[in-house]
């Protein structure tokens, strides 16, 4: 039974309003930890750190009492990957967030993955050039090629229409959510790639409905000829073993990834949630790329992170936030 058939309307809104939560904190604390104006990267950085704990939290209360067990985590990297492909001032980063939702019941499972692309506005409104490459990449998805980030070289034709794909609007003011006339009253939006960006739909909604599995584009991790699927797999492989330092809030060479302290011990019961064939990666999405991450307790904004001493890694990976789900019996 997939997760939306357990709920009822109110458990739905639950999990919007849970997310919609866990980003407005998350969105503050760039604000708190800006020693200057905030920009797009320190929102991603407080996002897939700040953020994770709060929405394990509220996302677990609605799901914990429907037989289904939670875990998010989060990794920041800025400016990597970029691709390139045949346009003028063809290259720009690939995404600036990748979202994804793994839910496995029974012998079945469910992977769908969602890259985004931040612009920070403060009306809810942002007009890009027609003739943007970025705006070029996400609405038409031409073959492409990494450039940076450690992926394999060689064109892509990822075969893109839109559902693993979105702009994101971040507010670029602070705001108490009662101040945020955007959709949901939330300060980061979703929307599909256009000229006119708008906050008429919420970030917090594509994450709530990815998780009921109505939003997203499809993962399959065992395929050898889905060159998204390829790509998705490849992206969390070179992700989590980086650094990442954002001077502006104050983090410099903290390892970059998070899990919740509340979700490591529901990581033994994931380890039969397996990418590709079982008997080669017993492990868990999560405990696969993100096993060796630090713990962030109760969502503390990142003091208790560990500062750790350099370690000279070549870029890579993209920032992501990876959600995993499991149903009970």
């Amino acid at each position: 039974m997939s997760i939306v058939k357990r709920l009822e309307n109110v458990e739905v809104e639950s999990l919007y309003s849970g997310a919609n939560s866990s980003i407005w904190r998350s969105h503050a604390r760039a604000h708190d930890l800006a020693k200057k104006a905030a920009r797009e990267e320190d929102f991603v950085a407080t996002l897939v750190t700040d953020g994770v704990p709060l929405l394990e939290e509220r996302w677990r209360k609605v799901l914990g009492g429907k037989g289904i067990d939670v875990q998010v985590a989060g990794v920041f990297c800025h400016g990597h990957p970029q691709v390139e492909f045949d346009y003028p001032n063809g290259r720009v980063e690939l995404a600036d967030l990748l979202v994804v939702h793994r839910h496995s019941e029974g012998r079945s499972d469910a992977t769908r993955a969602m890259l985004i692309q931040a612009k920070m506005s403060v009306d809810g409104t942002h007009k890009l050039d027609p003739k943007d490459p970025q705006l070029t990449l996400y609405t038409t998805w031409p073959n492409f090629e990494f450039v940076t980030g450690g992926l394999k070289t060689g064109l892509r034709q990822i075969n893109e229409k839109g559902k693993g794909s979105r702009y994101s609007l971040v507010l670029a003011r602070e705001a108490y959510p009662e101040d945020i006339e955007w959709a949901d009253q939330c300060p980061w939006s979703g929307t599909p790639a256009a000229v006119n960006l708008t906050a008429s739909r919420s970030l917090s909604k594509c994450l709530g409905d990815m998780l009921l599995g109505k939003d997203g584009r499809l993962v399959h991790f065992g395929s050898s000829t889905d060159q998204w699927s390829m790509m998705i797999k490849e992206l969390l492989e070179v992700t989590a073993t980086r650094t990442y330092s954002r001077r502006n809030i104050g983090r410099e060479d903290v390892p970059r990834g998070t899990v919740s302290a509340g979700a490591m011990h529901f990581s033994g019961q994931l380890g039969l949630l397996q990418i590709g064939e079982k008997k080669r990666h017993p492990r868990s999405l999560i405990n696969r790329f993100f096993g060796s991450v630090p713990v962030k307790q109760n969502g503390d904004g990142g003091n208790q992170t560990p500062i750790e001493k350099r370690v000279d890694l070549p870029e890579g990976g993209i920032s992501s936030l990876i959600i995993q789900t499991m149903a009970r019996g």
